[in-house]
């Protein structure tokens, strides 16, 4: 028997409308649970974590068929007191370095001597399902050294295979440096090995804080045609009438500069998107919030987008509010956006929503929130949104009442 049980249950109801009229009306049901400690192997400490969701459509149906549900994740994990070594065994998400992956298979990981850590996995691709299992394979691992407080280095690899053809190779390395308590660099960079090229860098740098001043830093290189190499959803497909070229690039750089004085914060923010087809944008502006964790908070924004397309022509502003009363919380956020030209007929688009929580009992809150938008691909467009989450637990063994 196990000593601990918890979980978490989330019921979502949400009503919305599709482009053709149709109206949407899924519930939702996602469960996560959770098992420690089992008392059978005492000399290990193992766990069993589950998840998974289902849908129904209470109206017309959406994404082509009535109902729907998924197992997200459900494995067993086997944890040594020694080496900080564990072992998983079953459907499980991988994140080493620059490694994602769901799969079906094993997960193993444990810390050497000297700052080196070893983590190692295989078995079957959950994303390549779409076409049957036969002949699909996936695995890999990472390599990383540290030194605590200062730096770590990591190098990963996934090798994936669908119907026996190579569908990923990828590899890449991780960076995180702290030489003092107020610079931090970390990033990532990542390379198809199937293309012979860079898909992506990522690195940021924050500074700070510095009477009260600090800075976050950012630059990625993304090369699409190297990074959308294997995909399993239309929506990373190119075709030649697509609005996205295969053969794009983009590049980003910018920051944010913010000070904080007291439960208020005032920061300003540049961006720079350069795409070697589409053109260049610059996105830029500033924000001012004030916070009372226990009380109430309220923050505006304004931004300046200057890009070469109609489409990126464009000033946003925002205000939003917040305050909890209680066991109840309510929240109102308003967002605008005014194009240099219109799009599609619209020049101002904007979009209202009001939401609201209470905790109806001591580990269920249910919430609720309405949203109504006017824009350039809807000219009136409501949605609602329902949801009541609870945490449960059970009293058994040594962890009772948590």
């Amino acid at each position: 028997m196990a000593r601990d049980l918890s979980g978490q249950s989330k019921t979502y109801l949400q009503s919305r409308e599709g482009v053709d009229s149709s109206k949407f009306l899924p519930f939702y049901e996602y469960f996560d649970f959770k098992a420690e400690d089992f008392a059978s192997l005492a000399s290990q400490n193992v766990s069993f974590h589950f998840g998974g969701w289902a849908r129904t459509d209470l109206a017309d149906e959406s994404y082509g068929k009535k109902t729907n549900n998924d197992l997200q994740y459900a494995y067993l994990t086997i944890r040594k007191s020694t080496a900080n070594t564990a072992l998983d065994l079953g459907r499980l998400f991988i994140r080493e370095g620059v490694v994602s992956e769901l799969v079906d298979g094993a997960y193993a990981r444990t810390d050497l001597v000297r700052g080196v850590r070893v983590a190692a996995f295989g078995g079957v691709p959950v994303e390549t399902n779409f076409d049957g299992r036969s002949g699909d394979a996936v695995y890999g691992g990472r390599i990383s050294e540290a030194y605590p407080g200062l730096y770590r280095l990591g190098f990963s690899y996934l090798k994936e295979r669908n119907n026996r053809t190579d569908f990923r190779e990828e590899e890449g390395g991780d960076l995180w440096f702290r030489p003092v308590n107020w610079a931090e660099v970390l990033g990532t960079s990542s390379y198809n090995a199937l293309t012979r090229a860079w898909m992506q860098h990522n690195y940021n740098l924050l500074l700070g804080p510095f009477y009260n001043f600090s800075l976050r830093t950012e630059a990625t290189r993304i090369s699409y045609k190297d990074y959308f190499t294997g995909t399993t959803t239309s929506a990373f497909t190119f075709l030649p009438t697509g609005l996205i070229d295969l053969n794009e690039k983009l590049s980003t750089e910018g920051g944010e500069l913010s000070y904080s004085f007291g439960k208020t914060g005032l920061s300003a923010e540049y961006k720079k998107y350069s795409y070697d087809i589409a053109g260049d944008a610059n996105y830029y502006g500033a924000k001012l919030r004030y916070s009372d964790p226990k009380n109430w908070g309220t923050g505006v924004s304004f931004h300046r987008m200057s890009g070469e397309t109609d489409t990126l022509k464009y000033y946003d502003y925002r205000a939003y509010a917040y305050k909890k009363l209680g066991k109840a919380d309510i929240t109102a956020d308003l967002f605008a956006v005014s194009y240099d030209v219109e799009i599609n007929g619209v020049k101002n688009a904007y979009s209202a929503s009001l939401a609201s929580g209470y905790y109806v009992i001591e580990k269920g809150r249910l919430s609720a929130d309405i949203e109504y938008a006017h824009n350039p691909y809807y000219d009136k467009e409501v949605r609602g949104f329902v949801k009541f989450v609870y945490n449960f637990g059970s009293p058994y063994g040594a962890k009772r009442g948590k």
